[in-house]
Protein backbone atom coordinates (compact mmCIF):
# COMPACT_ATOMS: atom_id res chain seq x y z
CA UNK A 1 0.00 0.00 0.00
CA UNK A 2 1.43 3.23 -1.12
CA UNK A 3 1.82 6.24 1.50
CA UNK A 4 0.05 8.32 -0.39
CA UNK A 5 -3.45 5.78 0.28
CA UNK A 6 -2.44 5.47 3.94
CA UNK A 7 -2.74 9.30 4.07
CA UNK A 8 -5.98 9.16 2.28
CA UNK A 9 -7.50 6.87 5.03
CA UNK A 10 -5.88 8.77 7.62
CA UNK A 11 -7.58 12.24 6.03
CA UNK A 12 -10.80 10.06 5.97
CA UNK A 13 -10.82 8.85 9.73
CA UNK A 14 -9.89 12.64 10.75
CA UNK A 15 -12.70 13.95 9.01
CA UNK A 16 -15.15 11.41 10.42
CA UNK A 17 -14.41 12.26 13.92
CA UNK A 18 -14.20 15.74 13.18
CA UNK A 19 -17.62 15.56 12.23
CA UNK A 20 -18.67 13.62 15.34
CA UNK A 21 -17.27 16.31 17.29
CA UNK A 22 -18.96 18.70 15.64
CA UNK A 23 -22.30 16.86 16.38
CA UNK A 24 -21.37 16.79 19.70
CA UNK A 25 -20.43 20.53 19.91
CA UNK A 26 -23.61 21.01 18.31
CA UNK A 27 -25.74 19.23 20.51
CA UNK A 28 -24.11 20.46 23.67
CA UNK A 29 -24.82 23.97 22.49
CA UNK A 30 -28.93 23.63 21.56
CA UNK A 31 -29.01 21.39 24.73
CA UNK A 32 -31.56 23.98 26.08
CA UNK A 33 -32.90 24.99 23.05
CA UNK A 34 -37.28 23.77 22.92
CA UNK A 35 -37.67 21.45 20.38
CA UNK A 36 -34.20 20.60 19.63
CA UNK A 37 -33.69 17.07 18.40
CA UNK A 38 -30.19 15.40 19.46
CA UNK A 39 -27.83 14.63 16.30
CA UNK A 40 -25.38 11.98 15.40
CA UNK A 41 -22.95 11.65 12.61
CA UNK A 42 -23.16 8.05 10.73
CA UNK A 43 -20.51 7.09 9.24
CA UNK A 44 -19.94 3.20 7.41
CA UNK A 45 -17.12 1.94 6.25
CA UNK A 46 -15.43 2.66 2.79
CA UNK A 47 -15.40 0.94 -0.09
CA UNK A 48 -12.41 -1.62 -1.00
CA UNK A 49 -10.13 -1.31 -3.77
CA UNK A 50 -9.06 -4.32 -5.48
CA UNK A 51 -5.63 -5.14 -5.68
CA UNK A 52 -4.14 -8.58 -7.19
CA UNK A 53 -3.38 -10.06 -3.71
CA UNK A 54 -7.40 -8.78 -2.69
CA UNK A 55 -9.26 -5.86 -1.46
CA UNK A 56 -7.37 -3.07 0.72
CA UNK A 57 -9.65 -1.17 2.61
CA UNK A 58 -10.39 2.84 1.99
CA UNK A 59 -11.16 4.12 5.51
CA UNK A 60 -14.55 5.49 6.53
CA UNK A 61 -16.59 7.88 5.14
CA UNK A 62 -19.62 9.86 6.31
CA UNK A 63 -22.64 8.61 5.40
CA UNK A 64 -25.23 11.09 7.00
CA UNK A 65 -26.54 13.42 10.59
CA UNK A 66 -28.82 12.08 11.10
CA UNK A 67 -31.29 13.34 14.18
CA UNK A 68 -33.24 11.25 17.03
CA UNK A 69 -36.49 11.87 15.91
CA UNK A 70 -40.11 9.40 16.22
CA UNK A 71 -42.58 10.65 13.61
CA UNK A 72 -45.38 8.84 15.73
CA UNK A 73 -44.32 10.36 18.96
CA UNK A 74 -43.74 13.44 18.00
CA UNK A 75 -47.46 13.44 16.45
CA UNK A 76 -48.92 11.64 19.87
CA UNK A 77 -47.15 14.52 21.77
CA UNK A 78 -49.09 17.04 19.71
CA UNK A 79 -52.45 14.86 20.28
CA UNK A 80 -51.73 15.73 23.98
CA UNK A 81 -50.91 18.71 23.48
CA UNK A 82 -54.64 19.66 21.89
CA UNK A 83 -56.30 17.46 24.71
CA UNK A 84 -54.43 19.66 27.54
CA UNK A 85 -54.86 23.20 26.21
CA UNK A 86 -58.66 22.44 25.62
CA UNK A 87 -59.20 21.17 28.72
CA UNK A 88 -57.26 24.32 30.26
CA UNK A 89 -58.71 26.80 27.78
CA UNK A 90 -62.21 25.54 29.27
CA UNK A 91 -61.36 25.02 32.72
CA UNK A 92 -60.14 29.12 32.80
CA UNK A 93 -63.39 29.58 31.54
CA UNK A 94 -65.38 27.99 34.05
CA UNK A 95 -63.24 29.51 36.73
CA UNK A 96 -64.61 32.79 35.90
CA UNK A 97 -68.27 31.66 34.99
CA UNK A 98 -68.34 29.91 38.98
CA UNK A 99 -67.09 33.85 39.59
CA UNK A 100 -70.68 35.19 38.44
CA UNK A 101 -72.42 32.99 41.04
CA UNK A 102 -70.75 33.65 44.17
CA UNK A 103 -71.22 31.80 47.69
CA UNK A 104 -72.31 34.19 50.86
CA UNK A 105 -73.69 37.43 50.87
CA UNK A 106 -72.64 38.64 47.67
CA UNK A 107 -74.63 35.82 45.97
CA UNK A 108 -78.06 35.68 44.51
CA UNK A 109 -79.30 33.15 47.62
CA UNK A 110 -78.68 35.42 50.14
CA UNK A 111 -80.61 38.30 49.03
CA UNK A 112 -83.28 35.92 47.99
CA UNK A 113 -83.04 34.99 51.64
CA UNK A 114 -83.12 38.81 52.78
CA UNK A 115 -86.37 39.15 50.57
CA UNK A 116 -88.36 36.53 52.04
CA UNK A 117 -87.12 37.10 55.91
CA UNK A 118 -88.14 40.77 54.69
CA UNK A 119 -91.51 39.51 53.68
CA UNK A 120 -92.25 37.72 56.74
CA UNK A 121 -91.81 40.81 58.66
CA UNK A 122 -93.88 42.34 56.74
CA UNK A 123 -96.44 39.77 57.41
CA UNK A 124 -96.68 39.94 61.23
CA UNK A 125 -97.17 43.64 61.10
CA UNK A 126 -98.28 44.92 57.76
CA UNK A 127 -99.52 47.97 58.48
CA UNK A 128 -96.03 48.81 59.26
CA UNK A 129 -94.88 50.95 56.48
CA UNK A 130 -90.55 50.73 57.17
CA UNK A 131 -91.14 47.23 57.30
CA UNK A 132 -92.96 47.84 53.56
CA UNK A 133 -89.70 49.91 52.59
CA UNK A 134 -87.52 46.76 53.36
CA UNK A 135 -89.65 44.46 51.40
CA UNK A 136 -88.91 47.24 48.26
CA UNK A 137 -85.25 47.30 48.91
CA UNK A 138 -84.74 43.73 49.42
CA UNK A 139 -86.86 43.33 46.19
CA UNK A 140 -84.92 45.72 44.18
CA UNK A 141 -81.65 44.40 45.71
CA UNK A 142 -82.32 40.88 43.77
CA UNK A 143 -83.19 42.34 40.76
CA UNK A 144 -79.30 44.06 40.97
CA UNK A 145 -78.15 40.68 41.40
CA UNK A 146 -79.70 39.42 38.65
CA UNK A 147 -78.95 41.54 36.40
CA UNK A 148 -75.53 41.62 37.50
CA UNK A 149 -75.17 38.25 37.20
CA UNK A 150 -76.57 38.70 33.24
CA UNK A 151 -73.74 41.54 32.82
CA UNK A 152 -71.18 39.36 33.70
CA UNK A 153 -72.34 36.42 31.80
CA UNK A 154 -72.12 39.09 28.44
CA UNK A 155 -68.44 40.44 29.48
CA UNK A 156 -67.29 36.37 29.57
CA UNK A 157 -69.13 36.37 26.22
CA UNK A 158 -67.36 39.35 25.15
CA UNK A 159 -64.03 37.78 26.51
CA UNK A 160 -64.15 34.47 24.70
CA UNK A 161 -64.52 36.33 21.33
CA UNK A 162 -61.69 38.55 21.90
CA UNK A 163 -59.70 35.45 22.96
CA UNK A 164 -60.88 33.67 19.84
CA UNK A 165 -59.70 36.66 17.54
CA UNK A 166 -56.30 36.92 19.15
CA UNK A 167 -55.89 32.92 19.21
CA UNK A 168 -56.54 33.51 15.18
CA UNK A 169 -54.04 35.97 14.38
CA UNK A 170 -51.48 33.41 16.12
CA UNK A 171 -53.02 30.76 13.90
CA UNK A 172 -51.98 32.01 10.86
CA UNK A 173 -48.86 33.46 11.60
CA UNK A 174 -47.38 29.97 12.78
CA UNK A 175 -49.39 28.46 9.50
CA UNK A 176 -47.55 31.08 7.53
CA UNK A 177 -44.46 30.36 9.10
CA UNK A 178 -44.65 26.76 8.40
CA UNK A 179 -45.70 27.28 4.52
CA UNK A 180 -42.79 29.14 4.43
CA UNK A 181 -40.11 26.23 6.19
CA UNK A 182 -42.09 24.19 3.77
CA UNK A 183 -40.74 26.03 0.73
CA UNK A 184 -37.32 26.03 2.33
CA UNK A 185 -37.13 22.18 3.06
CA UNK A 186 -38.30 21.53 -0.72
CA UNK A 187 -35.25 23.15 -2.01
CA UNK A 188 -33.08 20.48 0.04
CA UNK A 189 -35.05 17.86 -1.45
CA UNK A 190 -32.72 16.77 -4.59
CA UNK A 191 -29.66 16.59 -2.26
CA UNK A 192 -30.89 13.08 -0.44
CA UNK A 193 -30.08 14.57 2.74
CA UNK A 194 -32.41 15.97 5.58
CA UNK A 195 -31.91 20.12 6.93
CA UNK A 196 -32.52 18.57 10.66
CA UNK A 197 -32.33 22.14 12.15
CA UNK A 198 -34.92 23.06 10.06
CA UNK A 199 -37.07 20.27 10.53
CA UNK A 200 -37.12 20.49 14.56
CA UNK A 201 -38.36 24.20 13.78
CA UNK A 202 -41.38 23.29 12.07
CA UNK A 203 -41.77 20.46 14.43
CA UNK A 204 -41.90 23.24 16.90
CA UNK A 205 -44.39 25.16 15.05
CA UNK A 206 -46.50 22.46 14.75
CA UNK A 207 -46.26 21.32 18.40
CA UNK A 208 -47.08 25.40 19.04
CA UNK A 209 -50.33 25.02 16.29
CA UNK A 210 -51.70 22.08 18.26
CA UNK A 211 -52.18 24.21 21.02
CA UNK A 212 -54.35 25.87 19.44
CA UNK A 213 -56.16 23.38 17.31
CA UNK A 214 -55.78 20.01 16.91
CA UNK A 215 -54.20 19.05 13.94
CA UNK A 216 -53.44 16.37 11.81
CA UNK A 217 -50.35 15.69 9.41
CA UNK A 218 -49.20 14.32 6.22
CA UNK A 219 -45.75 14.49 4.85
CA UNK A 220 -44.85 14.28 0.78
CA UNK A 221 -41.85 13.41 -0.78
CA UNK A 222 -40.45 16.67 -1.01
CA UNK A 223 -40.00 16.75 2.31
CA UNK A 224 -43.19 19.08 2.95
CA UNK A 225 -45.80 18.54 5.08
CA UNK A 226 -49.24 19.23 5.11
CA UNK A 227 -51.44 20.27 7.98
CA UNK A 228 -55.03 19.33 8.15
CA UNK A 229 -57.96 21.16 11.17
CA UNK A 230 -61.27 19.82 11.62
CA UNK A 231 -61.61 16.82 10.06
CA UNK A 232 -59.99 17.35 6.80
CA UNK A 233 -59.74 21.12 5.95
CA UNK A 234 -56.48 22.03 4.88
CA UNK A 235 -54.46 24.81 6.75
CA UNK A 236 -50.57 24.46 5.23
CA UNK A 237 -50.56 22.50 1.80
CA UNK A 238 -46.77 22.74 0.61
CA UNK A 239 -45.90 26.49 0.61
CA UNK A 240 -49.67 27.54 0.92
CA UNK A 241 -51.54 28.60 4.54
CA UNK A 242 -54.87 29.19 4.95
CA UNK A 243 -56.29 31.59 7.75
CA UNK A 244 -58.76 31.23 9.84
CA UNK A 245 -61.25 33.74 10.77
CA UNK A 246 -64.06 34.86 13.46
CA UNK A 247 -67.34 36.11 12.53
CA UNK A 248 -70.13 36.45 13.81
CA UNK A 249 -72.62 33.71 14.96
CA UNK A 250 -75.95 32.77 13.57
CA UNK A 251 -78.47 33.02 14.78
CA UNK A 252 -76.84 34.58 17.59
CA UNK A 253 -74.32 37.52 16.55
CA UNK A 254 -72.64 38.44 20.07
CA UNK A 255 -71.53 34.68 20.00
CA UNK A 256 -68.69 33.45 17.91
CA UNK A 257 -68.18 31.47 14.84
CA UNK A 258 -65.03 30.09 13.31
CA UNK A 259 -64.30 29.63 9.11
CA UNK A 260 -61.44 28.31 6.84
CA UNK A 261 -60.08 30.79 4.22
CA UNK A 262 -58.56 29.43 0.99
CA UNK A 263 -58.18 31.29 -1.64
CA UNK A 264 -61.29 33.50 -1.43
CA UNK A 265 -63.39 30.40 -0.25
CA UNK A 266 -64.75 30.64 3.28
CA UNK A 267 -66.24 27.47 4.98
CA UNK A 268 -67.48 26.91 8.36
CA UNK A 269 -65.56 24.86 10.95
CA UNK A 270 -68.12 22.48 13.02
CA UNK A 271 -67.31 22.82 16.52
CA UNK A 272 -67.76 18.79 16.17
CA UNK A 273 -64.75 18.67 14.16
CA UNK A 274 -63.05 20.65 16.34
CA UNK A 275 -61.38 18.03 18.50
CA UNK A 276 -58.95 19.42 20.82
CA UNK A 277 -56.79 22.93 21.27
CA UNK A 278 -57.47 26.21 23.18
CA UNK A 279 -59.88 27.69 20.74
CA UNK A 280 -62.01 24.25 21.00
CA UNK A 281 -62.15 24.64 24.44
CA UNK A 282 -63.49 28.34 23.72
CA UNK A 283 -66.03 27.26 21.52
CA UNK A 284 -67.17 24.56 23.48
CA UNK A 285 -67.64 26.66 26.66
CA UNK A 286 -69.65 29.53 24.79
CA UNK A 287 -72.00 26.91 22.41
CA UNK A 288 -72.80 25.38 25.90
CA UNK A 289 -71.81 26.29 29.53
CA UNK A 290 -72.13 30.16 28.90
CA UNK A 291 -75.95 29.31 27.08
CA UNK A 292 -76.80 26.94 30.22
CA UNK A 293 -76.11 29.47 32.56
CA UNK A 294 -77.81 32.16 30.40
CA UNK A 295 -81.27 29.52 30.40
CA UNK A 296 -80.99 28.80 34.08
CA UNK A 297 -80.17 32.55 35.09
CA UNK A 298 -83.39 33.46 33.13
CA UNK A 299 -85.33 30.35 34.98
CA UNK A 300 -84.21 31.25 38.01
CA UNK A 301 -85.25 34.74 37.67
CA UNK A 302 -88.81 34.03 35.86
CA UNK A 303 -89.97 31.51 38.95
CA UNK A 304 -88.58 33.55 41.68
CA UNK A 305 -91.12 36.55 39.86
CA UNK A 306 -93.49 34.17 39.06
CA UNK A 307 -93.79 32.66 43.00
CA UNK A 308 -93.75 36.16 44.51
CA UNK A 309 -96.72 37.21 41.55
CA UNK A 310 -98.85 34.18 43.19
CA UNK A 311 -98.95 34.89 46.81
CA UNK A 312 -98.82 38.77 46.31
CA UNK A 313 -102.45 38.16 44.20
CA UNK A 314 -103.73 36.75 47.14
CA UNK A 315 -103.51 39.62 48.70
CA UNK A 316 -104.25 43.62 49.38
CA UNK A 317 -102.73 46.91 49.86
CA UNK A 318 -103.62 49.43 52.33
CA UNK A 319 -105.16 51.62 50.04
CA UNK A 320 -108.76 53.11 49.92
CA UNK A 321 -110.41 51.15 48.58
CA UNK A 322 -108.57 47.72 48.90
CA UNK A 323 -106.84 46.33 45.80
CA UNK A 324 -104.37 44.00 44.56
CA UNK A 325 -101.38 44.26 46.06
CA UNK A 326 -97.55 45.13 44.44
CA UNK A 327 -96.13 42.58 42.47
CA UNK A 328 -92.75 41.45 40.91
CA UNK A 329 -92.14 40.76 37.25
CA UNK A 330 -89.01 39.65 35.30
CA UNK A 331 -87.47 41.15 33.03
CA UNK A 332 -86.59 39.12 30.09
CA UNK A 333 -82.83 39.63 28.75
CA UNK A 334 -82.68 41.50 24.95
CA UNK A 335 -82.32 37.80 22.91
CA UNK A 336 -84.41 35.17 22.60
CA UNK A 337 -82.78 33.05 20.01
CA UNK A 338 -84.61 29.99 18.32
CA UNK A 339 -81.86 27.64 19.03
CA UNK A 340 -82.00 28.29 23.17
CA UNK A 341 -84.29 25.91 24.83
CA UNK A 342 -85.83 28.92 26.95
CA UNK A 343 -85.58 33.09 26.79
CA UNK A 344 -82.64 33.73 29.16
CA UNK A 345 -83.78 36.46 31.58
CA UNK A 346 -81.52 39.30 33.08
CA UNK A 347 -83.25 40.83 35.86
CA UNK A 348 -85.87 41.11 37.60
CA UNK A 349 -87.76 44.24 39.17
CA UNK A 350 -90.64 45.06 41.37
CA UNK A 351 -92.83 47.55 41.79
CA UNK A 352 -96.64 48.62 43.65
CA UNK A 353 -99.42 48.15 41.49
CA UNK A 354 -100.99 51.58 43.58
CA UNK A 355 -99.83 54.05 45.69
Amino acid sequence: MSSSALMSIGMRAMFASTASLQSTSHNIANANVAGYSRQETEVATSKGQFSGAGFYGKGVDVVNVRRAHDRFLTMQAAVATSMAKMDEARQQQLVQLEDVFPPGEQGLGYAMGDFFASMTDLANSPSDNSARQVVLARAADVADRFAGAANRIDILQRGVVADLESSAISVNSLAARIADLNDEIAGYAGLNQLPNDLLDQRDSLIKELSGFLQVTTLPASDGTVGIFIAGGQRLVLGAEASQIKVKDGDPDPSMAALVISTQGQELDLNEDTLAGGSMAGLINFQNHDLVDARNMLGQMAAAFAGKVNEAQSRGLDLGKPRALAWRCSALVARRHWPHASTPAMAAGSCWPLSA
